[in-house]
């Protein structure tokens, strides 16, 4: 019964090339001089960190689905839509404070304040998917928490350490098998 209210589709795959990604997204923004602290950067940033978004999302909802399918699942059903509804809210926080901050030029929030929501909805992805998510979602948030208090300055990092490293840490964890 515990087994069917457990949501297994959570790619450790994906989440590596989550990482990945976030990584190259990072390099693009070093190479392009992406600086969180310059409102009148707000082009490239939008296009770089949009991209990875996008790029993000297709391949998470690709790698879900060829999971349903090898599983002979749906690749939509109600424990998914209850996944859904449980990591929205801290998304869509994070995706108002992002238009909030393009409006207003405070580029330097923007990296906390992601690391900070993402971290939030995979504490709700959590919920369903196992602890594994959650430690790693809490880790989101501690670093989003560090960088809005002490480190505004470095957004790339944030975003090199935050995106691209605890995504590469959660696949290695969600791929990690303890023996029995």
């Amino acid at each position: 019964m515990e087994r069917a209210g457990r949501y297994s589709h959570v790619s450790a795959l994906s989440a590596a090339v989550a990482g990945a990604l976030a990584l190259a997204g990072a390099i693009v923004s070093k190479v392009l001089q992406v600086n969180y602290n310059v409102p009148a950067r707000a082009a490239p940033l939008a296009a770089v960190w949009g991209a990875v978004l996008c790029l993000s999302i297709l391949q998470a909802a690709a790698f879900h689905i060829a999971k349903c399918r090898r599983r002979g699942e749906p690749a939509w059903s109600h424990l998914t839509c209850q996944v859904v509804v449980a990591m929205l809210p801290a998304l869509f926080v994070g995706a108002a404070i992002t238009v909030y901050g393009f409006q207003t030029g405070q580029l330097d929030l923007l990296p906390p304040i992601w690391l900070l929501a993402y971290g939030s909805s995979l504490m709700g992805l959590g919920l369903y998917a196992g602890g594994r998510i959650q430690i790693v979602g809490a880790l989101f948030m501690l670093l989003g928490a560090a960088g809005l208090w002490w480190w505004k300055e470095y957004g790339l990092r944030l975003m090199f350490a935050g995106f691209g490293g605890l995504h590469i840490l959660l696949g290695v964890l969600l791929a990690w098998k303890p023996r029995a």
